[in-house]
């Protein structure tokens, strides 16, 4: 049985997301591949590796995408899927533990989604981050319904400033070039709602990705009042945020999966995300701690306390206020 990529055998995209798509039960009419463009643009397919049984068949796939956040590199993994009449025979942890071992000096730490809490802690992720699902309520408004593809050079500009300057400002969230923002056109499944005042956008928000998203509005932005947006895009869907508002009825849940990748630059990270307050020494993936500076003295943690002590949902009073991390439903994959 081999190891490659969907650059290497370009022939094999079908078949992966056939199993991609099987493994997900998705149904007629969804597309995986337009769901999670960033993930499987061709521009990423060195990234979708693949395995392949002894007749050349894909029996298991998983992705990995590069992104940064706060100009720091970060790992993402996803499309995750095994054959189910290959599971149990150690292939997902095979591949598994190839990719992280040729990606963990890349990156300072990865992340990906999934409700298997106990079999990814098996490779080191921990539930992390917080966000509160804001329940729908109220009365729609101004905003209508576009297609990002379908919107001017200009519009598009003034779609890409209202996420640089309100929604990632006020929320840390990836860094988006050029070529993020055109795989994000691709993800059709997606809505954009928007709201022009005097012939400008001041306002906009997605909502929906597929099968995965359905109803939620999870990345918005505004000219005006972020709070106030909140409140009024609850008339159009659940509106998920990894602020606690203190708005009635909301639900709090962990946004991500997050496992430790190169010792230097999550250190890196984490100093400038803690504005210096915070600096790893060390970390012992035998004991699972990590030594660190803070207030002049050496402190020890277990990965799991520290990660969620810096990244939610129970940060660290000491770090003081600085933006939560949020990924956008547009960027996750």
């Amino acid at each position: 049985m081999t190891i490659t990529n969907l650059k290497s055998s370009p022939h094999l995209f079908a078949s992966t997301l056939s199993l991609i798509e099987k493994a997900f039960q998705y149904e007629k009419g969804h597309h995986f591949d337009v769901d999670f463009a960033p993930l499987m643009s061709e521009s990423n397919h060195e990234n979708c590796f693949v395995k392949l049984n002894t007749e050349g068949n894909v029996i298991a796939h998983i992705g990995f995408c590069k992104r940064t956040l706060n100009g720091h590199p970060i790992g993402m993994l996803g499309g995750i899927a095994v054959d189910e009449r290959y599971r149990g025979e150690g292939h997902f942890q095979e591949l598994m533990q190839e990719i992280i071992s040729e990606h963990r000096g890349d990156v300072a730490f990865f992340l990906l989604w999934s409700d298997q809490e106990k079999l990814y802690k098996k490779f080191g992720f921990y539930l992390c981050g917080a966000q509160i699902e804001l329940p729908q309520t109220g009365q729609k408004k101004e905003f209508k319904k576009v297609l990002l593809s379908s919107m001017t050079s200009n519009e598009k500009k003034q779609i890409k400033e209202l996420y640089e300057q309100s929604f990632s400002k006020t929320y840390l969230s990836f860094n988006r070039t050029d070529d993020d923002w055109i795989n994000i056109e691709k993800i059709h499944s997606s809505d954009l709602y928007i709201k022009v005042n005097q012939d400008a956008i001041s306002d906009y928000f997605f909502m929906n990705k597929g099968q995965d998203l359905k109803g939620i509005i999870f990345e918005y932005g505004t000219t005006g009042n972020f709070q106030e947006l909140i409140a009024e895009l609850r008339a159009y869907g659940k509106v998920w945020s990894p602020l606690d508002l203190k708005i009635d009825s909301s639900e709090a849940q962990y946004q991500f999966l997050l496992s430790p990748g190169d010792p230097l630059l999550l250190s890196q990270f984490i100093k400038a995300y803690t504005n210096k307050l915070i600096s790893i020494r060390d970390i012992n993936l035998i004991k699972q701690e990590v030594y660190f500076d803070f207030n002049n003295e050496v402190l020890a943690l277990e990965i799991e306390e520290f990660l969620r002590g810096i990244f939610g949902p129970a940060p660290f009073e000491e770090i003081g206020e600085i933006p939560p991390i949020f990924i956008s439903g547009l960027d996750s994959i």
